[in-house]
């Protein structure tokens, strides 16, 4: 496979796990925002734009730190590179380049969410339509992953697409855990704001039926970072991206890299890690991923 052709179907698994992690993510803290007032919508939506790593460029904008400006921002603005339209622009432009490579059925329904998107976006981030927006958007990407799992022959291109798309929820994983310290205090709300660390990754049900039908802090975090079956988990997408690159030429230095990062998170005491603060963990897990996903460019991706 062409290295050019390889990093385009990666990068295409990466936008679309992005663009449903943000449909996810602003659904997830509208609710959590009407449940707990008191924590304000700065707290709300300043922690949104962290996430998503796009803090300089959103106070460079020039917008308000508040409901309207933060939603605008992170689901239709064309100006953030890493907002939900921009991500389906990306997905939709990657999968465009390779039509010849995916079933006629994926580039039909990518091409609906670009038109949802596009015909609904302003209409639809507007609190009252908001949900079920979001909801629509969620299943739109969902049905384009669907269709690549369910027609596309397993080989490079679909290992590629699956590398990419596991590599975004590691990502988004840390992202979720580094968070500010209002979390790990006692508090009002506090299993509140648990749950809602569990729906950003659709983990609330699993966590329930399979750890703890209570929610507890320590067993959150483990199942969002240890879990072996929980397809979200930090360490099942490491495992999908090592089962990924087994059928690929010069895969050593990443899978050493991956087992290195999972023993690192095998070993790591939940408890402890919450006293402290994840903050400087999730911040080593970030740099592991970093370095991962720069040797993947590296080794079969066209050299910039």
């Amino acid at each position: 496979m062409l290295a050019r052709v390889a990093e385009n179907i990666y990068w295409m698994g990466r936008y679309l796990e992005r663009a449903e992690n943000t449909a996810r993510l602003v659904n997830v803290t509208t609710n959590l925002l009407l449940d707990q007032p008191g924590l304000g919508e700065e707290y709300g939506w300043n922690r949104l734009i962290t996430i998503s790593g796009c803090t300089v460029a959103y106070q460079q904008s020039g917008r308000k730190l508040d409901e309207r400006d933060g939603v605008q921002w992170l689901v239709t603005s064309g100006e953030n590179l890493s907002s939900l339209a921009s991500s389906v622009v990306f997905a939709r432009e990657n999968l465009r380049c390779m039509r010849a490579i995916f079933p006629l059925e994926c580039w039909e329904s990518i091409n609906d969410l670009s038109i949802f998107l596009r015909d609904r976006g302003e209409a639809g981030i507007a609190s009252a339509a908001r949900t079920t927006f979001l909801g629509e958007v969620i299943r739109h990407c969902q049905t384009v992953v669907g269709i690549l799992i369910g027609t596309l022959s397993r080989g490079p291109a679909f290992n590629f697409f699956r590398m990419g798309q596991h590599m975004e929820r590691a990502d988004m994983c840390t992202r979720l855990l580094d968070i500010e310290p209002v979390v790990w205090q006692p508090g009002l709300g506090r299993d509140t704001l648990w749950l809602s660390l569990l729906r950003s990754v659709s983990g609330e049900h699993m966590y329930r039926h399979h750890v703890n039908p209570r929610i507890n802090s320590v067993q959150v975090v483990s199942f969002l970072l240890k879990d072996r079956n929980f397809p979200r988990s930090f360490n099942y997408c490491l495992r999908e991206v090592e089962r990924c690159l087994r059928i690929l030429d010069n895969n050593a230095l990443c899978e050493q890299v991956i087992k290195r990062t999972e023993r690192s998170v095998e070993n790591r005491e939940i408890a402890g890690l919450l006293d402290e603060g994840p903050s400087l963990f999730m911040d080593d897990l970030q740099r592991e991923l970093k370095y991962l996903h720069d040797l993947l460019a590296g080794i079969y991706f066209l050299k910039r």
